[in-house]
């Protein structure tokens, strides 16, 4: 569906769901949890018909995930990319693609910034 070109930190993760208010509340014991990732999701790609339910594992950018090998216990850690790191992605066929950035405060070192993208038509 796309191909990766220039990728400066090479770290990102396709093991996690979005995160959601479920994830807020199970994982992390929030008794009034924000919707997540997946929320924001699910609005933003509604006016297109996708459900939900539709919203498969995503491409998690920057994400870094660890994986015990020998108990297999996956563990969210701080993304090694800095500031001005970036990856350039090319889409192979049209596509529609929803952005949100990663609101898990422990994975984030509990700071949040915004993330910047441009969609460029070749």
């Amino acid at each position: 569906m796309f191909r990766i070109g220039e990728d400066r930190t090479r770290r990102h993760d396709f093991l996690l769901t979005p995160c959601s208010a479920d994830t807020f509340h199970i994982l992390y014991g929030h008794e009034h949890p924000h919707r997540g990732c997946h929320g924001n999701l699910a609005e933003t790609l509604a006016p297109y018909g996708i459900t939900p339910d539709q919203i498969p594992v995503t491409f998690n950018v920057f994400m870094n995930v660890d994986v015990n090998g020998e108990t297999g216990e996956i563990a969210v850690r701080p993304p090694p990319s800095k500031a001005g790191d970036y990856g350039d992605f090319v889409a192979q066929m049209d596509l529609i693609v929803g952005l949100t950035a990663w609101s898990a405060e422990q994975s984030k070192n509990y700071s949040f910034k915004p993330i910047e993208y441009d969609v460029f038509n070749a």
